[in-house]
């Protein structure tokens, strides 16, 4: 959500740092399982309802938050909530040329063929990038990350 709904020029560190974020949770739980802190067995149900905090804020905010102007331009074609989610998150000013890229990236889109998983196997310009995508799923789900 972050990612989509920020300005072009700020997308990529949008969505870098969303792994930042996620690789630091990681490492906070990680840490705060250690036995001196809430890895005891009387603290563990502290520990393990710490997780909900964050879920519960989430679920009590996202409501209030616009829907992504991309998604309204794109897929539900209403710009002038497009224009309205714009100036709730941007603020006011002129944004007719972030409108004019989203409109540009649904006509790419509309000339882009969506390739089903068996056509997406048998493309031979794909096979590397989906041998890589298969390694590291895997080796995500062997190295113990899940378990910890």
């Amino acid at each position: 959500y972050v990612g989509e709904i920020s300005p072009r020029k700020l997308r990529g560190f949008a969505n870098s740092t969303s792994s930042f974020f996620w690789s630091l949770g990681k490492a906070i739980g990680q840490i705060s399982g250690q036995r001196e802190l809430l890895g005891s067995q009387s603290l563990w149900p502290m520990l393990m309802a710490s997780c909900g905090l964050p879920a519960l804020i989430q679920l009590v905010t996202l409501p209030f938050f616009p829907e992504s102007p991309p998604y309204l331009l794109m897929h539900k074609g209403d710009q002038e909530g497009c224009k309205k989610a714009i100036r709730q998150l941007w603020g006011e000013g002129h944004h007719q040329a972030e409108i004019d890229d989203i409109m540009k990236e649904k006509a790419t889109m509309k000339n882009t063929k969506i390739l089903s998983v068996l056509e997406l196997m048998k493309e031979q310009a794909f096979r590397w990038q989906l041998y890589m995508i298969v390694i590291l799923t895997a080796t995500v789900q062997l190295c113990g990350i899940n378990a910890v």
